[in-house]
């Protein structure tokens, strides 16, 4: 099971860094979508990120019936996001299922793969223009 969570977050950052957003669960009194750390007890809350509107809309029960899809660009997730969720040793889960499993990632981490990422992808479109 922990290797399908890693390719959702590998997918993740994959599809992120293409499309250049992402999408939380948002309620106007109650903020975003979070929940308890299952497997980091250093994690204050796990805030919850999906590369997809379909995989976030499979969330709206339940708990979540009233929030709204909402989508944050990457260089707003980038400079304003991390930074304060990894000071506030808020994780980040990403692209979990419908039963709240996946990767709890650390907030730097996640913000290094991205940034790895788009390096990647301007080099792959450098390579392709010459």
């Amino acid at each position: 099971m922990k290797e399908q969570y890693l390719n959702n977050a590998e997918m993740f950052v994959e599809q992120v860094s293409l499309q250049d957003e992402l999408f939380g669960l948002y309620d106007e009194n109650l903020g975003w979508a979070n929940c308890h750390a299952h497997d980091n007890k250093d994690a204050t809350a796990v805030y919850l990120f999906w590369s997809e509107v379909s995989l976030a809309e499979k969330l709206q029960n339940e708990e979540w019936a009233d929030y709204k899809v909402q989508a944050i660009t990457l260089p707003v997730f980038l400079e304003s996001w991390l930074d304060g969720m990894q000071k506030q040793q808020v994780f980040a889960g990403v692209n979990w299922d419908e039963n709240l499993y996946g990767l709890e990632i650390e907030a730097m981490v996640l913000k290094n793969a991205l940034i790895e990422k788009q390096q990647e992808l301007s080099k792959t479109e450098q390579a392709a223009e010459e």
